[in-house]
């Protein structure tokens, strides 16, 4: 099997990486790494390349010029690999030792084309969802794979070149979904390896993770729009689809306003608005978005309305939270009486959730 992984900068935690590939329990004889170093500056590429020297015939290595993103890596190492499995790994993250014995061991037990590990957050958020238990020869439903759509998994290369799947490209954020999403879609099965930390997906304070990145509004949305026209061509309209929909929904949409929506430069908000709210209006159909909560339905029909000062205004009305203090750095309560709580940020005023629908009303009726 072929072990994919781009690398771009990573000298310091490169090495932790590549060993944990080399330790795996199914035998580095039976793998080949193909790493793609993307214009590294830092002496990744000498690294890699000492590697290559060490393990000849197991590792890999092509150097190329920065393309911005690792999309394009990942899919030249795809054209250069020959295992009958691909695993995609991060430089910064790691394996668990038996992560790929195990991995195999469920796509021929249940001749699996896609098998999902059990991706450890250290120090940052891994999706919980698909990993609450072993699923053998699955769906994209009962896999409740649509809430993982990393490329951490094990994908069989056939599908992979039968149906012509490849990475988006140039794109920062979320490039790896028209990959997962159509992988997902087309699986004979799926399966779901919940009993044992397959990936350590590493939070690095030096080390820049794109997921914590405000995304550029024109490719980002574009990209969910290729990702959503592969699900609805894929699946018919009802229950079943809105199950799948929800997650772009909230995640996607709803996501991209939170916070630090309110930050953004004028233009830049109202660009999310607008494309955020075509891909509602395209998409998500209305019995979806009145299973929400009320107050993403607010901000749904916020999105969809264009009013981008009420949707700034909705964005702020709660706290960003504070870090916590450690304990020992807590200080003492002060005496005397207790000090008034905060407003938030940016106050309420007219922009009270009251206020704020009818403000939304008043500007509908306006447009009537």
């Amino acid at each position: 099997m072929s072990v994919i992984i781009p690398v771009y900068n990573a000298a310091d935690h490169l090495p932790e990486c590549l060993q944990s590939i080399a330790a795996q329990s199914i035998g580095f004889e039976r793998l080949e790494i193909v790493a793609v170093d993307d214009g590294s500056t830092d002496g990744s590429g000498d690294l890699l390349d000492t590697w290559a020297e060490r393990h000849p015939g197991r590792v890999r290595v092509v150097h190329q010029e920065n393309s911005g993103a690792p999309g394009g890596p990942r899919n030249r190492a795809i054209e250069m690999a020959e295992g009958e499995f691909l695993f995609f790994a991060d430089p910064d993250d790691h394996l668990g030792t038996e992560a790929l014995e195990r991995l195999v061991a469920a796509a021929e037990r249940n001749d699996s084309d896609v098998v999902l590990g059990k991706i450890k957050g250290v120090g940052r958020k891994a999706p919980v969802t698909p990993f609450r238990a072993n699923v053998d020869g699955g769906d994209v439903f009962t896999s409740k794979g649509v809430w993982s759509l990393t490329a951490h998994k094990l994908f069989r290369r056939s599908l992979v070149e039968e149906h012509g799947l490849r990475f988006a490209e140039g794109i920062r954020l979320a490039e790896e979904q028209v990959f997962v999403v159509p992988a997902y879609l087309h699986a004979r099965s799926i399966s779901v390896v919940a009993d044992y930390d397959c990936y350590y997906l590493v939070r690095r304070d030096d080390f820049p993770h794109l997921t914590q990145e405000v995304p550029d509004p024109a490719p980002f949305y574009a990209n969910v729009r290729d990702v959503l026209n592969i699900v609805v061509a894929h699946v018919p309209s009802g229950g079943r689809r809105n199950k799948l929909l929800y997650r772009w929904l909230t995640l996607e949409i709803l996501g991209r306003f939170d916070g630090r929506f309110a930050d953004l430069p004028e233009e830049t908000r109202g660009l999310h608005v607008k494309l955020a709210g075509d891909l509602l209006r395209d998409f998500m159909p209305q019995t979806l978005v009145d299973q929400l909560p009320p107050l993403s339905r607010l901000r749904c029909l916020l999105i969809s309305q264009g009013l981008v000062e009420e949707l700034t205004a909705l964005t702020t009305l709660v706290p960003r939270p504070e870090p916590k203090p450690k304990p020992e750095q807590r200080p003492a309560p002060a005496a005397g009486p207790a000090r008034p709580t905060p407003r938030p940020r940016g106050g309420l005023g007219r922009y009270a959730p009251a206020n704020v629908l009818k403000g939304v009303k008043r500007r509908i009726r306006r447009r009537r």
